[in-house]
């Protein structure tokens, strides 16, 4: 028994140490799964809902709910990325109502656990900026259950994300404005969530889709509520190494300072009804 851990032992520190200059890409597929809501809405209501707005957003939502993204990565960085080439077109217009949906977080991502540092792009309505932050590393979970994606042994781990100040700060506000007057738009109460992640310690990297990073080995499923990001496809080689590129446009602020520009700025856009209204 004992020579058969050490033979082990020896042919996985062979394989890593092969593995310091290798890198990959992985190709995901997110898909986000929108559950409509029924609520009880006096006839005034009803009759401030535009019939085509409401066509509009709903195909809007349709086309923003499915994303292809690729994920390169080395030993110690990744880039986290959406591929031009394969962006979907907005909805197309319905009776001069263009709509198009946008979910955070959909710029790009780099992480180096090098520098341990995190880069991700965003924008405010056009304006570009670069969320620079330190590399806090999850407390993850690690379970024993296993499954296998494609043709890799898979491991299960758990995340718990606890409710932010943002989001707290935002419900409250939120609640405010109802007792004054129903909102169009319902905003559920935030409460911490559960994200559940598939990794393969067969690929040795601490990456994954998103900014999830952390575990031993590459994560190839995640589980996020209402969304799930899966791996279609992992490409390994050993070949000369490709420099990662870093993000380096737009304005450099601390994720607390993008949320306040972020808040004033769309404050300044919203009508009574707390819609953000755009003119062209």
């Amino acid at each position: 028994m004992t020579k058969v851990v050490l033979v082990s032992s020896f042919l996985l520190m062979g394989f890593l140490a092969k593995a310091q200059d290798f890198q990959g890409k992985a190709e995901y597929f997110s898909k986000r799964v929108i559950k409509e809501k029924v609520e009880k809405l006096s006839s005034e209501t009803k009759d401030a809902i535009d019939p085509e707005l409401e066509k509009a957003v709903k195909e809007a939502m349709k086309i923003a709910s499915e994303k292809q993204y690729l994920l390169s990565f080395n030993k110690t960085e990744c880039l986290y990325e959406q591929p031009e080439e394969l962006e979907k077109p907005e909805a197309p217009a319905t009776a001069g109502i263009s709509v198009k949906v946008l979910f955070s977080g959909e710029g790009k991502k780099y992480l180096n656990l090098k520098d341990k540092i995190c880069i991700e792009e965003a924008d405010i309505f056009g304006k570009e900026f670069l969320i620079v932050e330190p590399l806090e590393k999850p407390d993850w979970k690690l379970l024993n259950e296993t499954k296998k994606i494609g043709d890799y042994n898979c491991f299960k781990a758990e995340l718990t994300v606890q409710v932010t100040e943002k989001q707290r700060n935002e419900y409250e506000e939120f609640l405010k404005k109802e007792a004054v007057k129903p909102a169009l738009f319902k905003m559920d109460e935030p409460k911490d969530k559960v994200i559940m992640a598939w990794y393969t310690p067969e690929i040795p990297v601490s990456f994954g889709p998103n900014k999830y990073w952390g575990l031993p080995g590459l994560i190839l499923e995640i589980n996020e509520e209402e969304t799930i990001i899966l791996c279609s496809k992992v490409t390994l080689s050993n070949k000369e190494k490709s420099k990662i590129k870093v993000p380096n446009t737009g304005e450099k602020v601390t994720q607390k300072k993008f949320d306040e520009i972020e808040k004033k700025k769309t404050d300044s856009m919203k009508n009574e009804d707390g819609v953000i209204i755009f003119e062209r």
